[in-house]
């Protein structure tokens, strides 16, 4: 079974071990636990993880704000690669974007990053700049990539709503082995 859960500060002690080793062996200059942790505390981050048979399989973090939503963070545990389980996070990222009336979602990503790069442009997203020495580590640059929701996308939205609009609680999964 699958499902996709809402990590909390309640709850993340379930989920930190898996969250960091899958971190750990994703990304160059990984998150620390306290980066995590600092994460949870802010009132736009949301974070979510992907259980499969019982383990974190991936997961996603991302900050909702006004009618933008930034990906900050998305990964899938190595063994499960190539699954289409990065694909479907995204996709349930993009459905709690147009459900809360999000016109715009941002990210970052490296260009080293072909397989990210080509899901991101598959899933309708379009470079729109790059953030030159973004990355520390490599001193490589972020591509800035967004996706536009046109507005029969999106659920509609009052403007002095949408700060509070909290961001939609993952519906269980369907469709995922």
């Amino acid at each position: 079974m699958t499902s996709l859960v809402t990590v909390t500060e309640e709850n993340f002690h379930l989920y930190r071990d898996e969250i960091l080793a899958i971190e750990r062996v994703s990304f160059p200059t990984p998150w620390s636990l306290h980066a995590f942790a600092e994460e949870l505390r802010r009132p736009v981050a949301n974070l979510w993880v992907l259980v499969r048979g019982g383990a974190v399989a991936g997961y996603v973090c991302f900050w909702r704000f006004d009618r933008e939503l930034h990906l900050m963070n998305i990964a899938v545990h190595p063994g499960l690669r190539g699954k289409g389980l990065g694909r479907h996070l995204l996709d349930r990222l993009m459905a709690a974007a147009r459900d809360g009336g999000v016109e715009t979602v941002w990210l970052e990503v490296r260009p080293s990053n072909t397989v990210a790069l080509a899901m991101y442009r598959t899933a309708g997203f379009a470079e729109i700049g790059r953030r030159k020495a973004y990355y520390r580590d490599t001193r490589e640059d972020a591509i800035v990539m967004a996706r536009f929701l046109e507005a029969a996308e999106r659920r509609p939205c009052r403007r002095q709503d949408a700060a509070a609009t909290p961001t939609p609680v993952p519906k269980p999964l369907e469709g995922i082995e």
